[in-house]
């Protein structure tokens, strides 16, 4: 199992609207096989974290690229810094 983890220092906004678009934010990372799950935490006013698993690494990759195209797509006009990302094998899940 692997996971990626896109921390937003900078991102008014993200969270909210991640979760009024839930629906198709999940589906398009349904359609990568070896979704697992998706979790977006509000981390302060300007920040944000997600979580997202898959089965394999090219799973957690491709998320990677989904996100940025959705957040190219929709959120063109919300002040959004580059993400910093980091991806590795889950060593322990409960």
């Amino acid at each position: 199992m692997y996971a990626t983890i896109r921390i937003y220092d900078e991102a008014d906004g993200l969270a909210d609207a991640v979760a009024a678009h839930k629906d198709e934010i999940l589906g398009l990372f349904r359609k990568i096989d070896g979704f697992r799950a998706y979790h977006m935490v509000k981390t302060g006013p300007l920040s944000a974290v997600s979580v997202t698993v898959y089965d394999d690494q090219a799973g957690v990759e491709a998320s990677n690229q989904v996100a940025r195209d959705w957040i190219a797509a929709n959120l063109a006009g919300v002040s959004i810094g580059t993400p910093l990302v980091h991806v590795g094998e889950v060593a322990m899940s409960a």
